[in-house]
């Protein structure tokens, strides 16, 4: 089940005007990172070998390359691969990191990335199999939004030609089945896995762990107003005399509490409410 939750933006400084004046930090941040290592590969063929230590393989991680299941999100199997990734993240990465903080966002696309990783070397039957691109994480903020803002329209152009409008929830569900469906293919050079692990990832984060944080910073607010919140009695009617109250009681003894009326039941609640 979809649920829409509450939170405050995170405002931050206007900038200069440029290409990035839009972006929050970490997204701004991770498309420059992302840009850079690609033109770096592109420029420098020859560090074939150090892109082979950065990639994610099984076999890497035999040899004690812990560092890949970070390393291998920030490389790109080519430009389109690069472009669809970085599209994603420059229009839909900017509200979903205000929505959540800077730290959060970060650890969530991260998260994203490290667990789709995984979750793809983990059902990958090749084991000299090697995955590259940070399509896990995108799929991670994809799932975070489509949580945040299941309702929000957003307009897929397919082939960059016909428009399709639909749902945010719908568009992740869509693209999740397609995913599922592909990811029977093992030879299809796409790291359907990673993309589920990915976006499982996401979802995960938001309904979860980011969620339960933001409502328990709520009640401790809550809880501590009302600590410090002075006491003032609230008005009502005055108490009960004690003596009206020992002659009730007297009755119920004698006669059983069914033979008290309206009045005398009233007052009885009211005693017991304040002595």
């Amino acid at each position: 089940m979809v649920r829409r939750m509450s939170f405050q933006y995170e405002s931050y400084p206007p900038r200069a005007t440029g290409f990035f004046d839009r972006l929050p930090p970490v997204c701004a941040w991770l498309i420059k990172v992302n840009v850079a290592v690609a033109l770096v590969f592109f420029l420098l063929p020859g560090l074939r070998n150090l892109e082979t230590l950065l990639a994610l393989s099984r076999a890497g991680l035999r040899h004690g390359y812990l560092w890949q299941p970070v390393t291998y999100m920030f490389l790109h199997g080519g430009f389109t691969h690069l472009l669809f990734n970085m599209f994603t993240l420059y229009f839909l990465g900017p509200e979903t990191e205000r929505a959540m903080g800077s730290k959060h966002f970060l650890a969530m696309y991260l998260i994203s990335g490290v667990l789709g990783g995984l979750g793809w070397l983990w059902l990958m039957p090749i084991p000299w199999a090697e995955c590259v691109g940070a399509s896990g994480a995108i799929f991670g903020v994809l799932a975070a939004f489509a949580t945040l803002y299941p309702r929000r329209q957003l307009t897929l152009l397919i082939f960059f030609i016909f428009p399709v409008t639909m749902m945010a929830w719908q568009l992740v569900a869509g693209l999740a089945l397609i995913e599922f469906i592909l990811a029977n293919n093992d030879n299809s050079g796409v790291a359907h896995t990673a993309h589920l692990a990915g976006a499982f990832a996401g979802f995960l984060y938001i309904d979860q762990l980011f969620e339960n944080a933001h409502l328990r910073r709520l009640w401790a607010r809550l809880r501590d107003y009302v600590a410090q919140r002075p006491h003032t009695p609230r008005a009502g009617p005055p108490p009960p005399d004690q003596a009206e109250v020992g002659r009730i009681l007297d009755k119920i003894s004698a006669q059983g509490i069914q033979s008290l009326t309206k009045a005398e039941r009233q007052t009885l609640h009211r005693a017991s409410r304040t002595f």
